[in-house]
């Protein structure tokens, strides 16, 4: 007779359905935020939801949006560029000396855009090659760019700009309410979203910023992709710059002062961590909706520019500040739940 053994095979038990990793459970209370903040607005105010108002506060917001996206990626990557507004308003002004003295407007918008390539290469090479924090470097180059406008220009302004710059910052798609600068800050955020998430480039940022060492013996140019970023986001800021100075129809060396702090306040609220490697960037463009939505309704109840930068600076402690507690009462629960097992 033989013995017959019996096989025991595990009970299938149904998959769990995840979220995707891009939107988490921030993504989803940035969300909430995004529609009670558009519902407290529309029924506050009856000039929120038009038409008029989105075209106006999507044209107003171009600068501060572009800026906003190579920043998540430096980010991740584990660095910061403070820098920003200070390029953003150097590039500006050599853009503006450049059309004032007569050179054509798209050669002026080249060596603008050549302008924030190099401050940005500048910030690359003193944090890549030379080891220096990119917080300390750029705080410096901060100072640096910004001085380096007002020796240029002064107190003065240049308002003569090119009719083309000023149409396109300014107007709307033809027969729409949509201006051309919302589509020209739509296109490359929805590229830089799929590459974050879907690209082979982005998962080498999410690598270099969780681990640049681990990142570098995998084979991975830790130097070139953090130097590439920051050359990326001081051509970004050059744009940005020159298509904000044709939103005003001025060039003057005080352009984007303080917009460095709210570009890092949206990335912070938008969950990228400030020590890299994690976050999404669908968090961010949440974020960047919260923030403008806020200010788009706190202009139409004449709140003082104070006071906006009071709710993005409690928007981002507590985008810093809650999920800090969250994880410490997760650790507490966990803890409390292993003493009593053992017991």
């Amino acid at each position: 007779m033989t013995a017959r053994t019996t096989e025991l095979r595990p009970v299938a038990t149904p998959a769990r359905r995840r979220l995707p990793t891009w939107f988490g459970t921030w993504e989803i209370t940035l969300s909430a935020l995004v529609v009670l903040a558009l519902l407290a607005a529309s029924v506050t105010s009856p000039y929120f939801l038009t038409g008029q108002n989105f075209s106006i506060s999507a044209t107003g917001a171009l600068g501060l949006s572009l800026m906003v996206v190579p920043m998540a990626w430096l980010m991740v990557a584990g660095e910061i560029d403070l820098s920003v507004a200070s390029t953003f308003a150097l590039s500006a002004t050599v853009f503006g000396l450049a059309v004032s003295g007569g050179l054509g407007t798209w050669p002026a918008i080249g060596l603008g855009v050549l302008t924030g390539a190099l401050a940005g290469l500048v910030n690359g090479l003193l944090v890549v090659d030379v080891g220096l924090p990119s917080l300390i470097v750029t705080i410096g180059t901060l100072g640096l760019y910004r001085g380096l406008s007002y020796v240029l220009l002064e107190n003065r302004g240049i308002s003569d700009l090119p009719p083309g710059l000023t149409t396109f910052a300014q107007e709307n798609l033809p027969g729409t309410l949509v201006p051309y600068g919302f589509v020209a800050f739509v296109v490359p955020a929805v590229v830089a979203a799929v590459l974050m998430h879907r690209g082979a480039v982005g998962r080498a940022v999410f690598a270099i910023g969780s681990n640049a060492r681990v990142a570098r013996f995998s084979g991975l140019r830790v130097g070139a992709v953090k130097r590439g970023l920051f050359v990326v986001s001081g051509v970004v800021a050059a744009v940005a710059g020159i298509a904000y100075a044709g939103y005003v129809s001025t060039v003057r060396a005080s352009n984007g002062t303080g917009l460095e702090l709210i570009v890092v306040g949206i990335v912070l609220i938008g969950g990228i961590s400030m020590y890299g490697g994690k976050g999404s960037f669908v968090g961010v463009l949440l974020a960047l909706l919260l923030v403008t939505v806020l200010t788009s309704w706190m202009t139409l109840a004449d709140a003082e520019t104070a006071v906006q930068y009071m709710a993005t600076g409690l928007l981002m402690v507590g985008a810093v500040v809650v999920p800090a507690v969250s994880r410490r009462v997760t650790g507490w629960r966990e803890r409390r739940r292993s003493a009593g097992s053992v017991r």
